[in-house]
């Protein structure tokens, strides 16, 4: 099976793949596989594992990976200002809020998700356990993000206290708006690469 691996703070020296601290590689692990494996397999030294994520959650050594997990790895912070949790300021809104918690919930919620630094929307969204396919407009701290059909910002980097926004599928936004939002680096770049500069997506066939 197939994981991607974050190691970060001390730890990011013994990554197979070299860079920042938080630089994900893939490593291949075979099935049924679990954290305390992946720890040895990288040679990691037991004293120095202090935090292990999957996906953006907290879990044990004993926990079983599966393929596609994005797993992260801390060892102890001391002293110095280093934060090894974020916690993002989320906001569901329509159908999505069932996704904060309460199955019955169907007009908003507001979950404050604690991830690992160095986390993505992509980790947000396993954690969230809310498949990508079923978000349409997305703000990140008031940044048009990501729309239907158009979703560049899966590897932006969250930091603490960020505020994210995720809007249904069926959330109605006037395609006018688009020309004048503030929008992610991301996305500016994906509007510009589009050959209708997103307009597309506000018809249907």
């Amino acid at each position: 099976m197939q994981l991607r691996v974050k190691l970060f703070a001390t730890l990011s020296s013994l990554a197979p793949v070299q860079g920042l601290p938080g630089t994900p590689f893939p490593l291949e692990m075979p099935e049924g596989s679990r954290l305390e494996d992946l720890v040895r397999m990288l040679r990691l030294p037991d004293d120095q594992v202090k935090i292990t994520f999957v996906n953006g959650i907290i879990q044990s050594l004993d926990w079983s990976l599966a393929d596609g997990d994005e797993v992260g790895i801390f060892p102890p912070i001391g002293g110095g200002s280093d934060m090894d949790e974020i916690t993002i300021d989320t906001w569901l809104y329509g159908p999505l809020a069932r996704f904060g918690g309460d199955p019955d919930q169907a007009c908003f919620a507001n979950p404050q998700m604690r991830l690992p630094a160095g986390s993505t929307i992509r980790s947000l969204l396993a954690a969230l356990k809310m498949p990508t396919e079923e978000r349409g407009i997305t703000f990140i701290n008031g940044d048009l993000s990501a729309m239907p059909g158009l979703q560049p910002d899966l590897d932006h980097e969250l930091h603490d206290r960020d505020r994210v926004a995720f809007f249904h599928l069926r959330s109605m936004w006037p395609f006018q708006y688009r020309h004048g939002v503030a929008m992610t680096d991301e996305m500016s770049g994906a509007m510009q690469e589009s050959k209708d500069a997103g307009l597309h997506h506000t018809y249907t066939e």
